[in-house]
């Protein structure tokens, strides 16, 4: 004991330790940088892929997609960054001679206590994970989840919030979704029947119906194709006809069309005095 408070102790074991020490202390600097560096490579090339994917949208697609490019980028870079940290960390200790065999032990067992308690976190993330990759929808479709309908208004990696059309906001696990009926991907079929007496002239009803289809199609180009209406009866009866009037229309637009509709094959029906029943 009396050895431990000498210069020559120090000394000698200063000079005998010195060159694994700065070996040592070598090692861990290396790893370090190399940690960093990987790091900033790793974030330098997602941020190119989302970069080069958002480069290729333009207009409402753009910010369609933004967000979910986005929190991808965060997610991926996250993962990336926690996966480095945690290798870098077992080679720091290694370098340094720590045994880690009693360490990874202790953390297996922690992580597999924790992994019981968060399976539902682990789900929803994993669920978000694949919505996102497959663009099942992004933020601004309008979708049916289950019972709820509504305008997605954010997505992450977690949860996605749904806007219904009385302004209530859902939040639902993605873990949860089991199915989505998205509308608002490619044209969507609007669909209107008008039902006329049966006394009233149904040709001209269908000219009627073709007139307002051809105003339409005109002052609303780029969200109004291809109109048509059906060349046969929806369905008859002893006092009724109904006629359906179709179009392909962009979803975003559908409920106002269907309002400027209504209102135009109101008023051509009363300039040709067809009834309505």
């Amino acid at each position: 004991m009396k050895n431990l408070f000498t210069c020559e102790y120090w000394v000698k074991f200063g000079s005998t330790h010195a060159e694994s020490a700065l070996l040592a202390a070598a090692r861990i600097a290396v790893i370090i940088i190399a940690y960093l560096i990987i790091r900033y490579l790793v974030r330098q090339v997602i941020g190119g892929l989302l970069n080069k994917s958002l480069a290729r949208l333009s207009g409402d697609m753009l910010h369609a997609k933004k967000a979910r490019l986005q929190a991808l980028r965060s997610m991926l870079s996250s993962a990336v960054a926690f996966i480095l940290a945690f290798l870098a960390a077992i080679m720091i200790l290694q370098a340094a001679g720590i045994n880690i065999v009693p360490l990874l032990t202790t953390a297996s067992i922690a992580g597999l206590a924790i992994g019981f308690g968060a399976q539902k976190l682990v789900r929803d993330v994993i669920s978000g994970f694949f919505i996102l990759i497959e663009d099942q929808y992004g933020i601004g479709d309008y979708v049916t989840i289950g019972t709820i309908a509504g305008k997605v208004e954010d997505l992450q990696i977690r949860t996605t919030r749904i806007r219904d059309l009385s302004g209530r906001l859902y939040v639902l696990s993605n873990g949860d979704i089991s199915q989505v009926c998205n509308h608002s991907r490619g044209e969507l079929i609007l669909s209107v029947d008008y039902t006329i007496p049966v006394a009233a002239d149904i040709s001209k009803a269908r000219k009627a119906l073709a007139e307002v289809g051809g105003s339409m199609a005109r002052d609303f180009a780029d969200d109004f194709k291809n109109p048509n209406v059906c060349d046969g009866l929806v369905q008859i009866s002893s006092a009724t006809n109904v006629i359906r009037f179709f179009a392909a229309v962009t979803p975003s637009a559908q409920d106002h069309l269907r309002f400027e509709l209504n209102s135009r094959v109101r008023a051509a029906f009363d300039k040709h005095q067809i009834p309505l029943a």
